[in-house]
């Protein structure tokens, strides 16, 4: 299938080259551009139609070869289809034109296309910033263009600013030029070929520090006036990863420079331009004397995941949006691939199964998923690509791929598919044809269930043993959350069994619904049911159902840490996974988590506290939910006293995660030492703000808000308005999502939309306050509904914002509710989240069912 098949612009004409001037006004918030384009005719046209949306075009004409000027005759419009069309009195001939537009538009407020962010100076005066975020079909909105994947051209970019502000491009500066009304013309280097949604500039005032890889490229980070040394660290690690991934990809990176700039208001964490990657402040400043471990592995992930893009995404680009996982999946497992070559005592393959795997499980077992693959026509379809599908199960099914074909054979794959469409466009096909013909296996025919296919299996095992040697007879079915059976999907799984005292590993690939796989098993005298274990270091993207004496035989492997931590991870997920979907007792989920009492990794304990954080917040209003806290708080306090509070010497950065992580749920749990020992802390902040450490602020301020009144909350508030850092703000405002009391939970609320909160954090302010169990999910809801004009007018156009807005509905736990929810969305249509908006509903009858089948049992087990 050719590019041209998924295009929804006339394939008639191509741009080859765009000539761009810009002159943003940073008083007026608007700017205005002029434009020559050098375009490709395959056939003789009076129209010329291009995407273009909040803009104005003042003129348009066609240049020809003599010099000479034809004015288009009429400019239409299509707000529907995001599109301009210029109409000529002649046809424009076969072969190539260059078409001259000027223009108009608006420095908008929503975080898309050509937009403004401000930010107070370190003397509390008022600046602004003028930046571009333009994924997916956003680059319509900053000029004129054929705005798709597939339609690449290089770009030579002009801007007119001011002279005493910077701009920043994907290419190097090639000229600047002083102009005598106090503004300076700033041309860059042309761009390689490369799609519209890759082209980016940012004006302000802007300072940077540099430095530069082992192999000579240009690195530097950019922030606004007085905090370029926050940058050293994403400096640090951008500069290491180049040589290692221009080794590894086997191609240089082909830029002359690599910029990371933060910006102030941004919506996602990053977005990869070609050479100018930009960022939120969280996701690339880091402050020693304030940040915390998590923010350092954050940042870190952050940049390894953008500049993973700049060869896959940018360098080779998907043809159309359903190939969007190519782009994500990849980035998303690559960036682990890398951490865990610069950090690897983070144990990042563990944390990948947290952070990854389960989220796509999570997602994907929902019956209205979707497939990696997704037919997308509009930007709104395209918008809600933007999930853990397209991100976390690709990224798995790679994983799961690198291990059935071998490392180095998946490594040369991808150099053999990215050599092949360098500057190019490609499809998922050519990625599985370069794997085929360099390892020799069936890659499509395994692939293609996974990426065409909505879902995942679970696969059934029955384990036999005899006399040494142990069967493990496996079936699939689709895993669903709604217990549904009616689908007869299958997969063709690459799976693999261990066992204890075992001679090695048996797999296989299964493609039919069963099959069974063999292993040597050396008994353990008085040992009758040694475990088994199907998926080994849970690098398979599926879950495992066992027999009940199957689970209670992993429980002394677990205590005795027999098991991998990947492994013990991975029993507990699959167990909760399977008790949400009613394939196993809630009680047994239970029975198997008081097993990690002992447990000290901390990718295992923060994946279990998710997990008892979600049952946690699904029973808080059944008469049983004391007791259940009760559980929790049994459960955490061996860990928790062993990692105490304070840093023991020697100690390492998966420990200081590991202390926040349990603390924290301990303390959600209501365990009264630790909500005392964090309200005793935070007072004396109060009086020395130095004796509170960066790693345990973010745990008591929470905590200190759960047991707090409204001068807690008002503290919280002040020092929130003081601070500077944005995840000081970050820390301090989601502490305000922790209160117990009504009124404070909607004084949150109201700050949420106020100008105490970017635009950027409101969506996940007010989703604090959903997930809050004291009827935070009904409080957040009401405030969405009667804000919901506002929300609609900033968020509204797509992506990730909207998503998780419409997203927080889904906690709620009665028909009632569901009702309402459906009602109100029929008659506020939302088409960037319409699939968003079925998951939810789905969730919320999922969770009906779930108490209905479990809430006697888990009564009768908790009480006893």
């Amino acid at each position: 299938m050719t590019t041209s098949e998924f295009s929804l612009l006339p394939q008639h004409v191509r741009p080859l080259k765009y000539r761009l001037t810009l002159t943003p006004d940073l008083e007026r918030f608007t700017f205005r551009g002029e434009e020559t384009v050098d375009i490709e005719l395959t056939r003789s046209t009076r129209e010329l139609v291009l995407n273009a949306i909040e803009i104005k075009v003042r003129a348009a004409s066609i240049v020809h070869g003599n010099g000479t000027k034809t004015a288009a005759e009429r400019i239409s419009y299509d707000e529907s289809a995001e599109t301009v069309t210029f109409t000529f009195g002649s046809p424009i001939p076969v072969g190539t034109a260059q078409l001259a537009l000027r223009f108009t538009g608006e420095l908008n407020d929503r975080l898309h296309g050509f937009y403004r962010s401000s930010y107070k100076t370190p003397k509390g005066e008022t600046r602004t910033l003028a930046v571009t975020q333009f994924e997916a079909t956003d680059a319509r909105r900053a000029f004129p263009c054929w705005d798709e994947p597939g339609l690449k051209a290089t770009f030579e970019l002009a801007m007119v600013i001011p002279s005493h502000l910077t701009a920043v491009s994907n290419t190097p500066v090639a000229k600047e030029t002083s102009r005598r009304n106090g503004t300076k013309r700033v041309l860059f280097r042309e761009t390689p070929r490369m799609s519209t949604y890759l082209l980016a500039f940012v004006v302000g005032e802007l300072e940077s520090i540099e430095g530069k890889s082992s192999d000579g490229t240009l690195v530097r980070v950019w922030t606004t006036p007085g905090r370029t040394e926050l940058g050293r660290f994403a400096l640090d690690v951008a500069t290491r990863l180049l040589p290692y991934y221009n080794n590894y990809f086997g191609i240089p990176y082909p830029l002359e420079k690599l910029d990371h700039l933060a910006i102030p208001d941004f919506a996602a964490g990053a977005m990869e331009n070609w050479g100018a990657i930009t960022y939120r402040e969280t996701a690339l400043l880091f402050d020693p004397k304030n940040s915390a471990p998590g923010t350092r592995q954050r940042i870190a992930e952050v940049v390894a995941h953008e500049m993973a893009h700049m060869w896959f995404g940018d360098l080779v680009t998907m043809a159309w949006w359903n190939d969007l996982w190519l782009n994500e999946s990849f980035a998303s497992w690559m960036a682990t691939k890398a951490m865990d070559h610069l950090f690897p005592e983070w144990e990042m393959w563990t944390q990948f199964i947290m952070d990854d795997v389960n989220a796509g499980l999570s997602l994907d077992g929902l019956e209205n998923s979707h497939p990696i693959e997704a037919d997308v026509r509009n930007p709104a379809e395209v918008s809600q690509l933007f999930d853990a599908i397209s991100y976390s199960k690709g990224a798995s099914i790679l994983r799961m791929l690198e291990q059935f074909v071998g490392e180095e054979q998946f490594r040369q794959g991808l150099h053999r598919y990215l050599s092949a469409h360098m500057f190019e466009n490609a499809r998922t096909q050519d990625l599985w044809g370069a794997m085929e013909k360099v390892s020799g296996q069936p890659v499509t025919a395994i692939m293609d269930s996974w990426v065409s296919q909505t879902g995942y299996p679970v696969i059934h095992a029955d384990i036999r043993r005899r006399a040494g040697r142990v069967e493990a007879h496996l079936s699939q079915q689709r895993f669903l959350y709604s217990g549904a059976s009616q689908y007869t999907t299958l997969w063709r799984v690459p799976i693999r069994v261990s066992a204890k005292e075992a001679s090695g590993t048996d797999s296989t690939v299964m493609e039919g619904r069963e099959t069974i796989l063999h292993l040597e098993q050396a008994l353990p005298k008085g040992d009758t049911n040694p475990w088994v274990k199907i998926n080994p270091g849970h690098t398979g993207f599926y879950r495992v159902q066992y027999a009940d004496k199957e689970w209670d035989g992993f429980i002394p492997a677990i205590e005795a840490f027999e098991l991998p931590p990947a492994d013990r991870l991975g029993l507990q997920s699959d167990a909760y996974a399977l008790a949400r979907a009613g394939l196993i007792p809630a009680m047994q989920f239970l029975r198997l988590a008081q097993a990690y009492k002992n447990e000290y990794n901390y990718g295992v304990w923060a994946d279990l506290s998710i997990n008892l954080r979600q049952l946690d917040f699904l029973i808080s209003q059944e008469p049983y939910y004391h007791q259940f806290q009760v559980f929790g708080r049994e459960l955490l306090r061996p860990i928790a006293r062993k990692v105490g509070w304070d840093a023991a010497p020697g100690e390492g950065h998966l420990d200081a995660l590991l202390r926040s992580t349990v603390l924290g749920q301990l303390g959600a749990f209501g365990d009264t030492e630790t909500l005392a020992e964090a309200q005793d802390r935070f007072q004396r902040f109060l009086d020395r703000p130095s004796s509170l450490i960066p790693d345990l602020r973010g745990v008591v301020y929470a905590l200190t808000a759960q047991a707090g009144d409204p001068s807690i909350h008002h503290t919280l508030r002040r020092l929130a308005r003081e601070a500077t850092l944005q995840e000081e703000k970050s820390r301090l405002h989601g502490a305000m999502t922790r209160f117990t009391q009504r009124s404070l939970l909607e004084q949150t609320l109201e700050m949420s939309l106020s100008p105490e909160v970017r635009p950027q954090d409101t969506v996940a302010l007010v989703g604090a306050v959903a997930s809050n169990p004291h009827g935070g999910t009904g409080l957040a809801w009401e405030y969405v509904k009667a804000n919901w004009t506002e929300f609609n007018r900033r968020y509204g156009a797509g992506g990730f914002a909207m998503m998780r807005l419409v997203g927080i509905t889904g906690g709620f736990i009665t028909l009632a509710a569901r009702r309402d929810v459906q009602e109100f969305f029929e008659s506020h249509p939302t088409p960037a989240a319409t699939r968003t908006i079925q998951q939810s509903l789905e969730r919320i009858g999922l969770n009906v069912r779930w108490l209905e089948r479990n809430r006697a049992d888990l009564a009768r087990w908790l009480a006893g």
